[in-house]
């Protein structure tokens, strides 16, 4: 798994978490708000409940009045125990006498209060003097309605908690105003607002719980995800091990089979070489000279490339110099212009005029480019044409190796490894040694299917600009010559 991946899974996570903060904290208030409402939905019944209670009452209680008779105003009163007295006639205003027992609503909830403007305080049904200023300030503003505290409640024999009165006025033209106040305690709403708020506490629970639920499977799944993501690139480091210790396995066998042909070739080189020097010196023409010499040549350019290969082979850097890319080319046509010749395939040269300098081991690019060119001979038919091409791509020197032969199965081009090969009598090492020869120089080679059939064997590798004398060198080069 790469950074991004990484990234994008802890973000995942992040999110997930936040999202289940934000569900129960969502779920949370829509339950306090719901439960806001419905005690202020309760509060306003209650209000509105003893409001109709105190009309009801204060519509008998008028009846009552009317029922007493007479015209003429009563004048000042006073109360008596449970009824008030006035000065101009002999009757009583009794107020329970005047209202149904039914309706007095007088019990451990209930108070009825009586307020009259001819003595101008507020007392109970029975006559006491209660001292309630939520209530009398109320009547006195002409409200229908007031809230008493706790411990006005408490002091009308109510429980202690809010109560609210319902007021309803009585207007008599021989006893005066009346005030009827019917007082409530809020005692059983508050019992169903704390049942209500445990039902909504137990619901917002019960949701958060089933979100939260839901959350922890989500980052179980996603901790077993990424569980099953390590033992993936475990198994994937395991593989790769492997494949890496069968490489070097099979390096290692290269190592021994090179250590064992460089010694075995040790001395036929050496009665080869021997020869061709004794050859050499008993010529009796230049030309029989110059083929000794060119065999002696040969002999320790052989013998050269055993011992680099063999030092490679064992861990060692290749060199690191700096020399024309022309230099490689040329070397390696001049090496396998014989083989081309005796296959009768012509191999064309397309030169330019501006290649790169590139920094590297000589000696063994140009190795790895005569083993593309003799592939591309062997793959070709008689009379056919293999064509050598170099250009410099951006900062990339690209050398092609173009063939009309059969090409090659993609299965078989993924197995670049030592061994290998297609052909009857093939080694499998050539392919095999340039592409590690290009991974040595931060380059790479990669096998395509030519149009019209074939293969292109392509080299990239770094490389800069040539040197003008390095040109001048190129142009005077007959095997560049196009």
């Amino acid at each position: 798994m790469n950074a991004s991946q990484f990234r994008f899974k802890r973000w995942r996570t992040g999110l997930l978490a936040t999202a289940m903060v934000f569900a129960i904290g969502a779920i949370a208030a829509l339950g306090v708000m719901d439960e806001r409402s419905l005690v202020s939905t309760t509060r306003l019944e209650s209000s509105r409940e003893a409001r109709v209670l105190a009309e009801v009452l204060a519509s008998e209680f008028r009846a009552g009045l009317s029922s007493l008779g007479g015209d003429e105003p009563a004048g000042a009163a006073h109360a008596e125990g449970s009824a008030w007295r006035f000065e101009h006639t002999s009757l009583l205003v009794e107020p329970r006498q005047l209202l149904h027992e039914d309706a007095i609503a007088d019990d451990a909830h209930h108070r009825l209060l009586v307020w009259a403007t001819a003595t101008d305080d507020l007392r109970t049904i029975d006559g006491t003097p209660v001292d309630l200023p939520s209530v009398v300030q109320a009547a006195t503003a002409g409200e229908s309605s007031a809230w008493l505290t706790p411990s006005e409640a408490l002091r009308l024999g109510l429980p202690e908690e809010l109560a609210v009165a319902g007021l309803s006025r009585v207007e008599d033209p021989r006893f005066g105003e009346w005030i009827l106040a019917v007082v409530s305690s809020t005692e059983r709403q508050r019992a169903r607002e704390s049942r209500r708020y445990a039902r909504t506490i137990i619901m917002v629970s019960l949701a958060s719980l089933v979100v939260l639920g839901f959350g922890l499977v989500l980052l179980r799944t996603q901790r077993q995800e990424r569980a099953f993501e390590r033992m993936l690139a475990r198994e994937s480091m395991r593989a790769h091990q492997e494949v890496q210790l069968a490489r070097e396995g099979r390096a290692a066998t290269m190592l021994t089979f090179a250590a064992g042909i460089a010694h075995e070739l040790s001395t036929p080189l050496g009665v080869i070489a021997m020869r061709a020097e004794q050859l050499e010196n008993n010529a009796e023409d230049d030309r029989a000279r110059r083929g000794a010499r060119a065999i002696t040549e040969q002999v320790a350019k052989i013998r050269e490339n055993a011992r680099g290969f063999l030092a490679i082979a064992r861990g060692a850097a290749p060199l690191r110099e700096r020399f024309p890319a022309a230099d490689v080319l040329r070397s390696a046509v001049s090496r396998v212009r014989h083989r081309f010749e005796r296959a009768g395939v012509s191999l064309r040269v397309h030169s330019l005029s501006d290649l790169p300098w590139i920094y590297g081991d000589a000696r063994l690019l140009e190795h790895a480019l005569t083993n593309l060119l003799l592939n591309a001979c062997d793959a070709s038919r008689e009379r056919g044409e293999v064509e050598l091409s170099a250009s410099l791509r951006g900062a990339q020197l690209e050398i092609a190796v173009s063939d009309r032969g059969g090409g090659i199965d993609p299965a078989v081009r993924a197995r670049l490894q030592p061994f290998f090969s297609t052909k009857a009598e093939g080694t499998g090492l050539g392919l095999a040694i340039a592409s590690e020869v290009m991974r040595m120089h931060r380059g790479e080679l990669r096998l395509e299917d030519r149009p019209g059939g074939g293969t292109n064997a392509v080299l990239r590798l770094p490389a800069e600009r040539m040197s003008d004398d390095a040109l001048a060198d190129e142009a005077q080069d007959p095997n560049f010559a196009g």
